[in-house]
């Protein structure tokens, strides 16, 4: 598995991360079981980097994380990313000192450790940027040693810009996929500023994989039909379409080709791809490659 680094944290992560808010219980009922042999064969092979928050099943795939980290003899060597500020729940956002301290806090202890390695504010907004709202907690969490790095996990462009504009994060997530293309501009800006890229939802809710057809049905709870209506289902399908007529054409699935995609973007040093099974994670662990620089273009040019 091919590892990048991760801005100015220094932090050397595989390229394909476990996002783990799937075993938190957010896309319905989850076998933990199953989670941690998920989690067990992702690392296995080759990935080191698990992307969480405490909003995931309200701390639940946390806990999950803890149980697997016990059973690991190579801890040290896996990256743990957590985050907070966004409670699911109640669809609140809170980024005070005092209640992301709160946070840090409860996710040390769900998690069972003493030092979570990058710790981002879930979801903060213009504002919450603009008024650094918690940097200066997260700066003394780090001369604590509770937290190695911290940054933020946005959700629009110019959240982002305005994140590189600020300089203190040493990361910063975002949706990026064949869909979502936006991003790119900034990517590059926020490389040249030494901060960190995490590419979130490559495959757009499992959409790029081909599994939701028009009409499906979400099972109650999965925070998927949110997004995956049958009005954006008809729309996404547009690209989807596309993109199977080149994985037609080279004998890929379209869920590699969505993966390997964002992979190919070289300001992205990892991708959270949303995990449930020891299989799925067999499979995208075997997507860690960067597709052909002609393959791309042709992509661009749909």
């Amino acid at each position: 598995m091919e590892k990048r680094i991760l801005g100015r944290t220094g932090l050397e992560v595989s390229v394909i991360g476990f996002g783990a808010m799937t075993i938190g219980g957010v896309f319905g009922a989850v076998d933990d079981s199953e989670s941690i042999r998920a989690l067990n064969t992702a690392v296995d092979k080759g990935i080191n980097f698990i992307d969480t928050s405490d909003a995931y099943g309200s701390g639940h795939s946390e806990e999950v994380l803890a149980r697997f980290l016990r059973e690991r003899s190579d801890r040290d060597q896996i990256l743990i990313c957590t985050k907070g500020g966004n409670n699911m729940v109640t669809r609140q956002l809170n980024f005070t000192p005092d209640y992301i301290q709160n946070c840090v806090e409860s996710s040390l202890k769900r998690l069972g450790l003493e030092t979570i390695d990058l710790y981002l504010l879930h979801n903060p907004g213009v504002d919450n940027i603009e008024n650094e709202d918690s940097f200066d907690l997260l700066d003394a969490f780090v001369e604590e040693g509770k937290i190695r790095h911290w940054g933020v996990s946005v959700n629009t462009v110019p959240e982002c810009e305005l994140t590189i504009k600020n300089g203190r994060p040493a990361v910063m997530q975002m949706e990026y996929n064949f869909l979502e293309r936006e991003p790119e501009m900034v990517f590059e800006k926020a490389t040249k500023s030494d901060i960190g890229i995490i590419a979130r939802v490559p495959f757009k809710r499992g959409f790029f994989t081909g599994r939701f057809k028009e009409g499906h049905t979400f099972a109650e709870g999965d925070i998927r039909a949110l997004l995956l209506t049958p009005e954006n289902m008809k729309k996404f399908k547009v690209r989807l379409d596309k993109l199977q007529e080149i994985s037609n054409e080279i004998g890929m699935s379209t869920a590699e080709l969505a993966l390997r995609f964002c992979i190919s973007n070289n300001n992205v040093a990892t991708v959270a791809t949303g995990i449930r099974t020891a299989q799925q994670s067999s499979q995208n662990a075997a997507f860690g490659g960067a597709l052909p620089a002609e393959l791309i273009e042709k992509l661009r040019n749909l």
